[in-house]
């Protein structure tokens, strides 16, 4: 059953962060159930709404396929919400610390060592890149957004092709002035079918070079998707070159 998605205030975000390291046995065995009693835990949002029982299918693996899973789960299920609610903390700390604290535990803090610094990542969401890349529930949703706009009639895919290696998300969804062009990453996902790119996590990172060398000024906007292939195309040609005369060099 759908429910509104709640938030933590700002105020409870600050504290939290700033008394972390008081905290850290309630992060690795506790929970803040007593600490969600208090005013400014559970503030609804209009926007959004979601069912609370999906957090009991997320797998708490690193593998590429648990990452996919994941993903879609999450997107699917927070209905409502948006590109600019989504960059909200509060949203991604509250889930967080309560209703994902078990999957987020089991996740990313498997390892007593920089415990602090771990719960600091992944358990927080300063800025568009805490949000997107590092925040443990939101690193999910936003996978499943950028794979939507890059592969809008099939979401799976866009996510296999976007989680087969961490280089992967790593150089084109945490580029913004990649991720959120549509156009643009549509090609470069429909071009992630070439096994080229399975060759090693440094292939991507040639390809996106040459991308961003040669792309600049260009509307894509304003270009057909066989334009953009055709761009996209040469980019991968030249890429395929300068590792070849690198390898043989």
């Amino acid at each position: 059953m759908l429910q509104p998605l709640k938030l933590l205030s700002a105020p409870v975000v600050e504290q939290l962060l700033r008394t972390r390291s008081d905290n850290l046995h309630r992060y690795s065995t506790g929970d803040f159930l007593d600490l969600e009693k208090n005013g400014g835990w559970a503030i609804e949002t209009r926007i959004a709404r979601w069912d609370p029982e999906v957090v009991h299918e997320l797998i708490p693996e690193s593998s590429p396929e648990a990452e996919l899973r994941n993903s879609l789960l999450i997107y699917r299920s927070l209905e409502g919400m948006t590109p600019a609610l989504a960059r909200d903390e509060r949203i991604w700390a509250r889930l967080c610390h309560v209703e994902c604290l078990e999957y987020s535990r089991a996740r990313w803090l498997r390892k007593i060592e920089n415990l602090d610094n771990q719960v600091r990542l992944h358990f927080f969401a300063h800025g568009l890149p805490g949000c997107r890349d590092d925040n443990a529930i939101g690193r999910l949703w936003w996978n499943g957004h950028v794979a939507n706009l890059a592969s809008p009639s099939n979401l799976k895919l866009g996510l296999e092709r976007l989680l087969a290696r961490a280089n992967i998300r790593l150089q084109i969804i945490d580029r913004a002035d990649t991720a959120f062009r549509q156009p643009l990453i549509e090609g470069i996902v429909r071009l992630l079918g070439d096994q080229w790119f399975d060759s090693d996590d440094a292939a991507v990172a040639d390809f996106m070079y040459e991308v961003n060398k040669r792309s600049g000024g260009i509307v894509f906007e304003a270009l057909t998707p066989e334009d953009i292939d055709t761009h996209l195309v040469q980019c991968l040609g030249l890429a395929k070159r300068r590792r070849a005369s690198a390898t043989q060099g």
